[in-house]
């Protein structure tokens, strides 16, 4: 086997072994759905945006980072993440036995305090909750944050390509103790079918990037 295939392979096992680890250690005791307890979500969905990856430093510098703004937001009303998201967690949860219901509230880490952890042998989420149980009347809280947009590859100072992406961070914590429950993140790739520009709906942008939306929400449901 070729080196460049061994370390490729090397790769790929070090992934899989990290992918295990961290689904074990946040895996979902199926007691959680049954115990009876209620939980709150909140739904943070940040603001359409390019998110870029690859590129020189010197490519950096010679991008144009205002290039999509315009067709992004002019796409953005025919997309609502929110929703999608919200309705699919909703029923994901209800249809497990689980009382979910939804808190109007932006979640800003500002307001509180870092927790110290008084158990090495668990997981605490970073600041401490646990003022929220008695404000929202929940026993756990899952916090959901959404990005979605435009993906742009760079090699060195060219684009190599670009497609929708949307990227979902999930955690749900026990407001008794602080302790993480589940811990995960997944996303999604919507591939633009035939030239993004094209105003003044950019059709294909939006298709690209509502596909990546939807994709990441059936990756979603599978990790529960």
């Amino acid at each position: 086997m070729k080196k460049s295939h061994v370390v490729i392979v090397q790769l790929i096992m070090m992934m899989l072994i990290l992918s295990s680890c961290a689904v074990k250690k946040y895996a979902i005791n199926p007691a959680f759905y049954s115990s009876g307890s209620n939980m709150g979500l909140i739904l943070v969905t940040n603001d359409i945006t390019t998110r870029r990856s690859g590129g020189s430093v010197l490519g950096k510098a010679l991008i144009d980072y205002h290039k999509y703004d315009a067709p992004l937001e002019a796409v953005d009303p025919g997309l609502d993440p929110e929703k999608k998201f919200r309705r699919m967690y909703l029923s994901l949860f209800e249809s497990k036995g689980k009382s979910i219901s939804r808190v109007d509230d932006m979640f800003d880490t500002g307001q509180f305090t870092e927790f110290v952890a008084p158990d090495k042998n668990k997981k605490y989420f970073k600041y401490d909750l646990r003022p929220l149980k008695e404000k929202y009347n929940v026993d756990e809280l899952m916090i959901v944050t959404v990005d979605y947009g435009l993906n742009q590859n760079y090699s060195g100072a060219f684009e190599a390509g670009k497609g929708g992406y949307s990227h979902v961070v999930s955690n749900i914590v026990n407001l008794n103790d602080n302790s993480i429950i589940y811990k995960g993140e997944s996303w999604g790739n919507g591939k633009l079918k035939s030239n993004w520009d094209t105003p003044p709906d950019y059709e294909f942008l939006r298709e690209a990037i509502d596909a990546a939306i939807n994709q990441a929400v059936e990756i979603e449901k599978t990790k529960y």
